[in-house]
């Protein structure tokens, strides 16, 4: 009696379903850990934000009309604190002064390092704040307001070492 293996039709069509059975199921596990980790957007609500584009337009013109504009002169790091010196100035470079300003430094890709900044007045159109920081990049993104409501947004990358 010879009994002799021999792969047939149905070995191989068993085997690529199998094959592309448990494909499926790591891309299915894989995509579950992706979602749950970063959904895919930094904005909660953004198709409400997206209804509200044209508001959005008027604020950035409004902002243009003023002519201001920020820089950051200093992000320093020490220990495990960042130290960021931001000068505003009108469309003729004199400094702004007496404004309100706040800002939420976070990394690129993630949330859960947010943390607000409260910016103090230093003098001249500078303000300075102390924030909690590690090195790497983070992103600075606040606003201005003045005595008259006048809102003022602005945005940076800090590269920290």
């Amino acid at each position: 009696m010879n009994s002799e293996f021999r792969i047939t039709g149905r070995h191989v069509l068993t085997a690529l379903i199998s094959f592309f059975v448990v494909v499926a199921a790591v891309n299915v596990v894989f995509i579950n850990f992706a979602v749950r980790t970063f959904p895919g957007e930094k904005e909660e609500k953004s198709y409400l934000q997206g209804l509200n584009y044209n508001d959005r337009l008027a604020a950035r013109a409004a902002q243009d009309a003023l002519g201001w504009s920020a820089s950051i002169d200093k992000a320093a790091l020490a220990g495990g604190d960042v130290t960021i010196a931001l000068s505003i100035v009108d469309r003729n470079g004199a400094p702004v002064s007496g404004l309100n300003v706040s800002a939420v430094l976070s990394r690129p890709a993630s949330e859960v390092h947010d943390t607000v900044v409260s910016f103090r007045p230093i003098g001249r159109g500078e303000y300075e704040a102390v924030a909690p920081a590690g090195a790497g990049a983070w992103d600075l993104e606040g606003n201005a307001l003045n005595h008259r409501e006048q809102e003022f947004a602005f945005y940076s990358r800090l590269m920290l070492q």
